[in-house]
């Protein structure tokens, strides 16, 4: 397996760094586009390893970091918080299609991907912008979703009151253990683009085969929304799969040490349904 990394400059000019993993012999292959959550990176937990399990069987795969996630040059450790606290929605889906762009016009991965078969894989936060985004990319041929958030209007009428009044809000991050400050920019995104940021409107549109997995013991993300996602879908090519006892890690913590076989049954689900909707 090879790996090579990149870098692509937005439109508001941030660095979107990124891993590209494919094996030597690759030429023309099904890809897959893999999206982090919030407070998450690239390297975050199992996204490593999911990547070369499904680079070994033969996909290119593409890891990359939201240009605002906080994490700067050295990849491992937050240090940059002001980009953090002004992270939207709309500001990662506009990263995501800057990557599918350098994937589409071949500035990245010219030669290795076949641009008739891409997939989208996304945890939590990336979960839900991997379905806005497919709602709306029609070279996009199936997702696949693990926690996925089934809406982006997550706060109750007190948070948003003191979000107003104080410009900012802390949220807990289960990475750093610690409160992480987020301006009023991600509430203000959040209330001006109810339509484009409608997660289970997006789900309703799309025609192409969606794949559903979600623990029954997430606390961070309720099964229910999973259930919401799945039952709002109209494409005939949809699953829903909810681990017993899986939590919003399945069963993991950060860095990866050991698998587990909540892990193991998510990997492998995901696995064959890319095998079997981008034709490998």
């Amino acid at each position: 397996m090879l790996r090579k990394t990149f870098a692509l400059i937005n439109a508001d000019n941030e660095i979107i760094r990124g891993d590209m993993r494919y094996r030597e012999s690759a030429k023309n292959s099904a890809t897959i586009i893999l999206c982090h959550g919030f407070s998450g990176f690239k390297d975050w937990v199992f996204f490593p390893l999911l990547a070369e399990t499904l680079t070994d069987a033969g996909y290119v795969t593409i890891t990359f970091n939201f240009s605002r996630n906080g994490i700067g040059a050295d990849l491992d450790n937050l240090t940059e918080r002001d980009k953090f606290a002004a992270n939207t929605y709309s500001h990662e889906l506009h990263d995501l299609e800057c990557v599918l762009t350098a994937v589409k016009t071949a500035k990245i991965g010219k030669g290795l991907i076949d641009q008739h078969r891409l997939g989208l894989f996304g945890h939590c936060r990336g979960g839900g912008l991997a379905i806005l985004q497919a709602a709306r990319d029609k070279k996009i041929q199936t997702v696949v979703t693990w926690s996925a958030i089934a809406t982006v209007e997550r706060f109750n009428a007190d948070d948003i009151f003191n979000w107003h009044k104080d410009g900012f809000i802390e949220l807990a991050s289960p990475w750093t253990r610690h409160n992480m400050t987020v301006s009023s920019s991600l509430l203000k995104d959040i209330q001006e683009n109810k339509d484009r940021l409608n997660i289970l409107q997006a789900a309703a549109k799309l025609n192409i085969p969606v794949l559903i997995i979600h623990g029954d013991q997430d606390d961070t993300v309720p099964v229910e929304e999973a259930r919401q996602i799945y039952n709002n879908l109209k494409t005939d090519d949809k699953d829903l799969v909810i681990i017993e006892g899986a939590n919003h890690l399945l069963g993991t913590s950060h860095p990866l040490r050991t698998r587990n076989p909540y892990l193991d049954t998510a990997m492998d689900l995901s696995e064959n349904w890319f095998d079997k909707y981008l034709n490998i």
